[in-house]
């Protein structure tokens, strides 16, 4: 009763109502306005006092001491190239708040900003923190252009136009030696504690298209002529397969996998039961349609049952979701080929072996795990992309004849790193090593850091690079090689 009390006593006497959420509720913020909207021009190591103004648009307030007081920093979190003698540290300016911001109260912030010594400009990025906490909505780029001083020294080539050091030639050596692979994709996986919320599952045909059910060995189970609903139940203790029509009668039970599958190449299966929704590139999907066939198979090593979706490789890319369709074409057929051969590398190199007979039941799995994969419906709304697919039919990135582990990320903070030093390979790998990487100079990385950064490969494109530039750029000594 004592500890409730001085709890209480302590919120009153510092003026936080207890109805307010403590400091790691959730935290946003607006920016209002700010003393400069346009590029500051000062001479050589001239400061200027500035100012902005944001307003508390999340449910937690902000604190002005105590391990969670809001800051203001370097989005990097690195020295600020503006920084003063008057800052608390070389990445922050903020002076201390003089009172707690509460949700939809404003806040006005004031710092100093030094010019550099050398002519040229330059901007920057910070944001709000509450202690570690990133304050969404709390950004805040800031230009200043130096107008005398020290000349700016010539950047090197490397520097200044880092893929132009790469040869504008395009050169794909032709070495068709196989021919287009099937891959399988680990779509979803229900444990035992789950099969309630994903089983039964309801699979039929877009178009009510005919489809038969086979066991492992090819056998026929079920031929569906009119495209019927089925619903697939399993017996985690037994090891049994069931299956039932939409009237919930038991058709079969039989302990092989499933599979589902049509000799019209253009079937389109759909998992009724399963919405496979989330929000992608700010837009509601419900992705649960496919190509190919779908196989159910449990992994008893695992204990997971699995959904699984087996397609031809380039119909597989078709529906790769790891790029915006409105980004340069040139990036597209990066992505298209980075993809490709990510996929190749993954089949030659089985990842998922933790099964009874050490062979993984599929290659990849649908998610960030190996690559966002969505489906037909991401082909149906990704027309761009599935021509940079065609493009570039078969191209992958080799080093010594072999597809590449091909490595990407959103974003990086000015270089991108070496496989081994970030643990991703154990050993070092001649194509995987650090670069520098001007686009993403200043900003916060957003990802592992090996390979390809996305952003940055957009931002090449939209300076003229081409696909090839781009891809030899961040994966060091590779060929493009057309494998089927």
């Amino acid at each position: 009763m004592k500890k409730i009390f001085l709890l209480f006593s302590l919120c009153i006497l510092s003026g936080i109502p207890l109805s307010v959420k403590a400091a790691s509720g959730d935290f946003a913020a607006q920016r209002i306005n700010q003393s400069h909207a346009q590029i500051i021009e000062l001479k050589a190591g001239e400061t200027i006092n500035f100012w902005v103004t944001f307003k508390n648009k999340g449910t937690a307030y902000w604190p002005m001491d105590g391990q969670d007081k809001l800051i203001l920093r370097t989005s990097s979190g690195l020295a600020s190239k503006f920084k003063t003698n008057k800052w608390p540290f070389e990445n922050t300016p903020l002076i201390k708040l003089s009172k707690y911001v509460f949700s939809g109260e404003e806040v006005t912030l004031n710092f100093e900003l030094k010019a550099l010594d050398q002519m040229g400009l330059v901007w920057e990025k910070f944001n709000l923190f509450a202690g570690s906490n990133f304050i969404k909505g709390g950004e805040i780029e800031i230009p200043i252009k130096t107008i005398t001083g020290k000349a700016p020294s010539l950047p090197s080539i490397a520097e200044k136009q880092y893929w132009q050091t790469i040869a504008s030639e395009i050169k794909i050596i032709e070495n068709k030696k196989i021919k287009e692979p099937d891959i399988k994709v680990g779509l979803l996986f229900i444990e035992e504690e789950e099969k309630t919320e994903y089983l039964p599952l309801l699979i039929s045909t877009r178009n009510n298209k005919i489809y038969d059910i086979v066991d492992q060995n090819n056998n026929l189970l079920i031929k569906n002529t009119q495209g019927e609903k089925i619903y697939i139940n399993f017996d985690y203790k037994n090891n049994r397969y069931f299956i039932s029509d939409a009237l919930n009668r038991r058709l079969l039970m039989t302990d092989s996998p499933l599979k589902f599958s049509s000799s019209d190449l253009e079937t389109i299966f759909k998992i009724d039961s399963w919405q496979n929704a989330g929000s992608f590139w700010s837009e509601e999907t419900i992705d649960n349609e496919f190509l190919g066939k779908i196989k159910i198979q449990y992994n008893p090593s695992t204990q997971r049952l699995w959904m699984i979706n087996e397609l031809p490789l380039e119909q597989y890319l078709e529906g790769v979701a790891e790029a915006g369709d409105s980004a340069h074409s040139e990036f597209q057929k990066v992505q298209a080929i980075t993809a490709r051969t990510y996929a190749l590398f993954r089949i030659n190199n089985p990842k998922y072996t933790a099964t009874p007979t050490g062979d993984g039941i599929f290659d990849l799995r649908s998610t960030q795990a190996d690559q966002v994969y969505r489906g037909i419906k991401q082909a149906e709304r990704a027309p761009n992309f599935i021509s940079a697919v065609n493009q570039t039919k078969g191209i992958a990135a080799t080093y010594e004849d072999k597809p590449i582990l091909a490595y990407y990320f959103a974003q990086s903070d000015g270089k991108t790193r070496s496989s081994q030093v970030v643990g991703m390979t154990k050993g070092p790998v001649s194509y995987l090593v650090e670069r520098i990487d001007p686009p993403g100079e200043g900003k916060t990385l957003l990802g592992h850091g090996v390979g390809l950064p996305q952003r940055s490969g957009i931002a090449a494109a939209n300076e003229g690079a081409n696909f090839s530039q781009i891809l030899k750029y961040y994966y060091t000594e590779i060929d493009l090689t057309k494998l089927y």
